[in-house]
């Protein structure tokens, strides 16, 4: 199944959910095996770009307690841009769930507050 996606030249991109399923597939995976050597309070768990946005939320369910952390290298884009991805709100709550959250500079950072702030409706 797809869905359409406007981008800001004006044309359309396709977003593919059988992709998004596969993506999905990846991160729990990632998720099982990461719970399955997690060794308690004295581990702390970092996940690094955007390969593994969902972990994150995977992992908390299952460590509620653990120590997770995440380092983006990769731009984050605007609010207005990011709004046009049909899954954005999993991805954002997933990124709100660690506890250390990493950007390479301060820009992406504020991107990131706005895209939770006027996309989530959070303050």
């Amino acid at each position: 199944m797809t869905s359409s996606v406007p981008m800001e030249s004006g044309t359309r991109q396709t977003f593919d959910r059988a992709l998004w399923h596969t993506y999905t597939v990846v991160n729990r995976t990632f998720s099982d095996v990461v719970v399955s050597v997690f060794q308690g309070d004295s581990t702390s768990i970092w996940i690094h770009d955007y390969h593994l946005l969902l972990l994150p939320l995977m992992l908390r369910r299952r460590l509620t307690g653990a120590k997770i952390g995440l380092y983006l290298h990769t731009p984050w884009p605007s609010s207005d841009v990011y709004r046009t991805l049909p899954v954005r709100d999993e991805i954002l709550r997933s990124i709100l769930s660690v506890t250390l959250l990493g950007f390479n500079l301060f820009d992406y950072a504020r991107h990131f507050i706005s895209c939770c702030t006027r996309l989530l409706d959070l303050e």
